[in-house]
């Protein structure tokens, strides 16, 4: 599976890490217009038209902003939801970290929009929106070149009307006309990828959801199974042995890729706990292929799966709008990177194996926290969260 040649923008677009600015005049040549439909009466048509416009699977995303939201990261935090991709819990350290931290939040949109080849963002409520979301949005707008429709309920908000006496732009004023701009055709998507839209999967999690072992370079036996589902108390589903995934997933493979797809917003945190799940490696030895070439130490004949394209992809573009890049070289993880990843693991229902254990032994670890295992056993103790990591 090839990457989209849109990816290259970032590179391209770039110089040191990305920040989610604008200026006016400083428009990229060869945008699509800025479409601007105007609901002045707030026809609920009109709203229905751009929820129903909605096809992740053809590049076109739309987002009903939270009402009242105006903190800068907030817009960003609806778009990744629109786009399946579900934040930490709110109150948690991870949580808290995303509320405050607004370019994380900006970079993590625009590369997973490059990396789901995301072509056309309706925003819905836009005269509602603040003059720092415009900025935003016009900033994700060039480097990303997507196609932006903002459909205003209202007068037009000052920021947007300031910034459209330097834009290129279209405006659509009746319903037939709405409806064409919310449907212009964009080029079709990659055939081969893997069908992350289609994921269904609750989050917070459902409790007693099935789980899984992260895979090892053996297949557990039945022993190891029936062992993990006593000592878990749910179903366990078995995926292939690390460094086996075939290119296409069976029926558990597809669940659990559905999930490290939408519960895992941050792409560096999804791709490094997808390259742990396909290889075995530890974290201290992870690397992120090329999502078309083979894995690292495994030989031609094994590519990144599928399922882990996406998610790779996205990884790479998060780091070059950091301003650095993946080589060859193992995947760092900051302190606070693998405090997320561990998280990000049990969010997806991913448990380490457990070696049978001495009476001895056991009566040690039940005196422990019944969370689920770590998943990146050998990193030592657990690092507490470091957002300047």
């Amino acid at each position: 599976m090839m990457p989209s040649p849109r990816t290259t923008a970032v590179s391209e677009t770039t110089t040191g890490a990305w920040k989610p600015t604008w200026s006016p005049g400083h428009t990229r040549p060869g945008l699509p217009p800025l479409t601007v439909v105007h609901d002045p009466h707030d026809d609920h048509a009109f709203m229905a038209a751009a929820l129903a416009a909605h096809t992740p699977q053809a590049g076109r995303i739309t987002v009903h902003p939270t009402p009242v939201a105006s903190a800068p990261a907030s817009l960003a935090h609806d778009l990744l939801r629109s786009m399946g991709k579900h934040l930490p819990l709110a109150g948690s350290g991870d949580g808290t970290y995303w509320t405050g931290n607004t370019e994380t939040a900006w970079r993590a949109l625009a590369a997973w929009t490059l990396a789901l080849r995301t072509g056309h963002l309706i925003v819905t409520r836009a005269h509602r929106i603040s003059s720092r979301h415009f900025e935003h949005l016009f900033a994700l707008r060039e480097l990303t070149r997507i196609r932006l429709t903002l459909l205003c309920h209202g007068p037009l908000p000052p920021a947007l009307a300031t910034a459209l006496a330097t834009l290129r732009y279209e405006e659509a004023h009746t319903l037939a006309a709405a409806h064409r701009a919310f449907t212009t055709p964009a080029p079709p998507p990659p055939t081969g990828r893997f069908t992350w839209w289609e994921a269904d999967e609750q989050f917070p999690p459902r409790e007693g959801e099935p789980c899984f072992l992260l895979p090892t370079r053996r297949m557990p036996g039945r022993g190891v199974i029936e062992a993990a589902v006593r000592r878990l108390g749910r179903t366990v589903l078995p995926l292939p042995a690390a460094g086996r995934f075939p290119p296409e997933p069976d029926e558990p493979t597809v669940l659990l890729a559905h999930r490290l797809h939408t519960r895992i917003a941050h792409p560096v945190h999804a791709a490094a706990l997808a390259v742990r799940v396909f290889t075995g490696c530890p974290a201290t030895q992870l690397q992120l292929p090329a999502a078309h070439t083979a894995i690292p130490n495994h030989g031609p004949e094994h590519p990144a799966p599928t399922w882990a394209a996406d998610l790779i992809e996205a990884a790479r573009c998060f780091g070059q709008l950091e301003g650095r890049q993946y080589g060859a070289r193992p995947l760092r993880l900051s302190p606070w990177d693998q405090t997320a990843v561990i998280e990000a693991a049990h969010a997806c229902g991913l448990h380490e194996h457990q070696a049978p254990a001495t009476k001895r032994h056991s009566a040690a670890t039940t005196s422990r926290s019944g969370r689920p295992a770590a998943a990146f056993r050998g990193e030592g103790s657990r690092p507490a969260p470091s957002r300047a990591a």
